[in-house]
């Protein structure tokens, strides 16, 4: 029995050690005093010249809340609570517009009219206050497509399942001098094998002054065309993105014997005020499109960035696809890079790591499992850093009862130089788990001092992992090391560090941690709010050493 007892001890007392790792001496942080918590369905945070802003939506209540952050620690310095919105509103988004702050919201206007509306309400962010009443921008004749509420705060705010929010889609040009808002309209015809989407374009520009509204037809019906992504160009022009299927089965997969896609990717392009949409036929072949995003570079140029795979499942990644259009439409500089197996094989079995290898040398290859893009940075030469995330979900059938589990696993982060060529790609290892949909899980990208830093809540056994061990798993809402992958813009490498652990913040454990509540506040720190019981919040500001 003393045998058994000492055994405990010896073992408590070694897990003890290895569970308080060190923190890195790269960082420091300071908390704010508390201050009472507003319980909301939605939180978003801001960061200008020294000060915090943060909204805070509760039905159709807004909390606006101001902190200082001069000083060594966040200040908070007030807040002030709107209850003076209409009934029947859907909050669409909080956009940084020409150097002003705008609270985006939509009306459906039913009975007779049938109009949906969309209203601007400007925010002084150095007050904290709304600057007068919602401004009404345009109307729309009949209803528009978007997300039901269930969907779009899963794991967010439970029990939330009516209307329907993300009607509309707001697109900044690169210097934030133009916008544009892009809606879709319902469908009159229910067959997609019919039907043509009409989508509207509302450019602004100034203190939200409308330049051009049209609605535009697409030139190809529902099934047969399949958006990939929209953007605006500091002129004003408008960019889609789209694949274009070759019959109407509106399916990318491919049969082993096929050696190209059922599909192309075409540009289209509407010049600003016009309806005429000029096409440009991008060549893809025996690239299959996993993911892929539009945007405007600082060159006067469009760049198209993302995912590709060989058609073997929609959601893996085969490598990385980039290439440069032209404000005519010309598309030159294409570039494709494999992940090499090399990159796979990092953190796995070695078990793992034979399969692996074989499976590469087959004629189909290897590629990276449900690969999601979530983030695209641009440097200010003209490089771009992807940085994706393998994102899955399953169904456990439990007797007569379901349940679902939602897994944030390995990042992939890539480095293309503004030649195209690759400069550097790493697989970072992470495992995490929740039943709450995204909860605390998933990562923050943050660009700062020639570096990338990841943040994530990670299982601290993961410490000083080898490149042949699979990382242990993150529980959801199960604690955890607030933890960032540190890495080099110049070379790719990497160092894993412990900021803090989550229960143990100056003596005290902190709760309903979420990426989104995480902002850069300057070139070297970042704050994140979190709550610590008996109704209060803190904010906590981390400062890159």
């Amino acid at each position: 029995m003393k045998k058994k007892i000492l055994s405990s001890i010896l073992f408590l007392m070694a897990f003890t050690a290895f569970a308080q790792k060190e923190l890195s001496k790269d960082y420091s942080y300071t908390v704010s005093e508390p201050y009472k918590v507003f319980d909301a369905d939605e939180k978003h945070y801001f960061a200008k010249d020294g000060e915090l802003m943060t909204v805070k939506l509760d039905k159709r209540d807004v909390l606006i809340q101001k902190f200082r952050n001069e000083s060594e620690k966040p200040a908070f310095t007030g807040e002030k609570l709107y209850e003076d919105f209409p009934k029947n509103i859907q909050f669409e988004d909080i956009i940084e517009f020409n150097d002003k702050f705008y609270f985006f919201y939509s009306s459906w206007d039913g009975g007779n009219v049938e109009k949906e509306q969309l209203f601007a309400r400007e925010i002084n962010f150095k007050t904290g206050e709304f600057v007068g009443e919602g401004k009404l921008l345009f109307k729309v004749d009949g209803k528009v497509t978007g997300s039901p509420l269930s969907q779009i705060f899963i794991g967010f705010a439970p029990g939330i399942n009516i209307g329907v929010k993300d009607k509309f889609d707001f697109l900044v040009s690169y210097d934030k001098k133009r916008m544009l808002i892009q809606y879709r309209k319902k469908p009159e015809v229910k067959s997609d094998v019919k039907s043509y989407d009409i989508i509207g374009m509302n450019a602004f520009e100034g203190d939200l002054k409308m330049t051009y509204s049209n609605e535009v037809k697409m030139p190809y019906t529902e099934r047969r065309m399949d958006n990939l992504d929209y953007s605006i160009d500091k002129e004003g022009n408008a960019y889609i993105l789209a694949k274009v299927y070759h019959d109407d089965s509106n399916d990318d997969k491919k049969k082993r014997k096929d050696k190209e896609a059922n599909y192309h990717v075409e540009l289209l392009r509407i010049k600003a005020g016009s309806k005429e949409i000029v096409k440009t036929k991008i060549e893809i072949k025996d690239k299959f499109i996993n993911e892929i995003w539009l945007f405007e570079s600082s060159e006067n140029y469009m760049v198209c960035a993302g995912f590709y795979n060989k058609g073997k499942t929609a959601s893996n990644a085969d490598g990385i696809m980039v290439f440069k259009v032209k404000k005519d439409g010309d598309v030159y500089d294409k570039y494709t890079h494999e992940i090499p197996v090399e990159v796979l094989n990092d953190y796995v079995k070695e078990k793992t790591k034979k399969k692996n290898i074989e499976k590469d040398e087959d004629e189909d290859g290897i590629e990276f499992k449900n690969l999601v893009l979530r983030d695209l940075f641009i440097g200010e030469d003209g490089s771009i850093v992807l940085t994706g995330e393998q994102y899955f979900s399953k169904v456990h059938y439990n007797g007569k009862t379901t349940y679902t589990t939602y897994h944030y696993n390995d990042i992939l982060i890539t480095k293309i130089d503004n030649k195209g060529g690759l400069a550097w790609m790493k697989k970072l290892p992470k495992r995490q788990v929740g039943t709450k949909g995204q909860g605390g899980m998933s990562f923050k990208h943050i660009a700062a001092n020639d570096n990338h830093y990841l943040l994530f809540l990670d299982n601290v056994k993961n410490y000083e992992l080898p490149l042949d061990k699979t990382p242990a798993l993150h529980s959801d809402g199960k604690g955890g090391y607030f933890t960032s992958y540190k890495i080099s813009d110049t070379d790719g490498s990497s160092t894993n560090s412990s900021v803090f652990n989550v229960r143990d913040v100056e003596d005290m454990t902190i709760y309903q941690f979420g990426i989104g509540r995480i902002v850069q506040s300057s070139e070297d720190e970042f704050v994140v709010e979190v709550y610590k019981k008996k109704k209060e919040d803190v904010m906590i500001k981390i400062k890159i050493k």
